[in-house]
């Protein structure tokens, strides 16, 4: 019980922080080496950016305007709204729009969910480059360019910008939000150096339009999915750090539990269309996945039989002081729970709630999968605008 103990232990740790330890030493080690055969006279590439939308009255317009703004050539940038069956004012906006400009266009398509959708719009736009995007975003100016830089290299099948997280009103879970997407930016900056980002973003990323395979009817993590399928194929996947998009926090943490709930479904429906990752012999690409992904979905039920496991050790004063530990780590995440809505805490107290958070969201969503629970067709998270 003891070995069993110390390897639980073990991949908890790795997976939390011996990987990014790993990581940062590998990313100084070994670096690929960029290639630029595409685009010698630096012509820009005709670009088809697909904005997926549900029920997006409140913020499509400005995200309209957001597109019309960017620096890029509006003659080779063409503007998709994808609507997934909205039923309220959002077509209706967009047509206005798509009379005024004609690269802004708009598709609509009957209720079925953003895989399905994009399997039917991807096959609508004319681009040598797909950009996706999420309505609620906003680029900065020179986000469409730094992305598509990055395709003269010819090895480069997918690029993904960073998305920052705005909170104006200070709301403790977007803080801890925030914080957890800036140890996910850290980790992505360093894979990015070795050519293989375990994952885009889905309100920010780029690729060969010929490189797009159509998803599964259960896929939820539309982003996730394809960026690792072309990793699959051998293609790399970078990180763009100056390709910055904006995005408000959720106005609640009940909103962005569901929100990662869903991800934590997705996660686990894509191992199943991810298999060929898991293969070691593809080096680099199957490290990552593994350390990256598959140990940290592992963590919830991990942190469940660690905790038993010690409860079978509690006849040594060593382990009853490990389990002392733990039940400490779990208070505090308790308090941390207690005390959101009062937001007078000291932050490092939300901490381990955080860590417990996005667990049992995970652990949900794992049980959403295998009780065939979890609807392909999203509802919009509402942010504060």
């Amino acid at each position: 019980m003891k070995i069993i103990f110390w390897i639980i232990f073990g991949i908890i740790f790795y997976a939390n922080v011996g990987y990014p330890i790993v990581l940062y030493l590998l990313s100084n080690l070994v670096k690929f080496k960029k290639k630029k055969e595409l685009n010698k006279n630096n012509e820009l590439p005709k670009v088809s950016l697909l904005i997926a939308a549900y029920n997006e009255e409140k913020v499509i317009g400005s995200k309209i305007e957001n597109c019309l703004a960017l620096d890029y050539p509006q003659d080779l940038l063409n503007v998709w709204i994808a609507s997934d069956g909205s039923s309220d004012n959002t077509n209706n906006i967009v047509k206005e729009y798509s009379l005024r400009y004609q690269n802004i266009h708009l598709l609509e398509f009957p209720r079925t969910g953003k895989a399905g959708m994009l399997n039917s719009a991807v096959r609508s736009v004319n681009g040598e480059i797909v950009v996706f995007s999420d309505a609620n975003t906003e680029y900065s100016t020179d986000a469409l360019k730094r992305l598509i830089n990055h395709f003269k290299d010819s090895d480069v099948g997918c690029v993904s910008g960073r998305l920052i997280y705005r909170n104006p009103e200070k709301i403790i879970s977007g803080k801890g939000e925030s914080f957890y997407w800036k140890y996910e930016t850290a980790l992505k900056k360093m894979e990015s150096k070795l050519g293989y980002v375990a994952g885009a973003n889905g309100a920010i990323y780029a690729i060969r339009s010929n490189l797009f395979e159509p998803f599964p009817s259960r896929t939820i993590n539309d982003d996730f999915t394809l960026s690792m399928k072309i990793v699959e194929k051998g293609f790399k996947n970078i990180y763009e750090e100056n390709a910055k998009v904006y995005e408000d926090v959720a106005p609640n943490m009940i909103s962005e539990f569901n929100r990662h709930v869903r991800d934590g479904a997705g996660h686990y429906i894509a191992v199943i269309y991810l298999l060929g990752l898991l293969n070691p012999f593809l080096g680099l690409r199957s490290f990552i996945y593994w350390s990256h992904r598959i140990f940290r979905w592992m963590v919830p039920f991990l942190l469940i039989l660690l905790f038993m496991v010690n409860i079978s050790l509690l006849d040594e004063w060593s382990y009853r002081v490990l389990f002392l530990l733990q039940c400490i780590f779990y208070s505090i995440a308790v308090i941390g729970w207690i005390g959101i809505k009062k937001a007078n805490l000291p932050f490092l107290i939300y901490v381990p709630f955080y860590f417990c958070n996005l667990n049992l969201a995970l652990f949900l969503g794992f049980l959403r999968v295998v009780t065939n629970a979890q609807k392909t067709t999203w509802e919009r998270t509402e942010r504060i605008v």
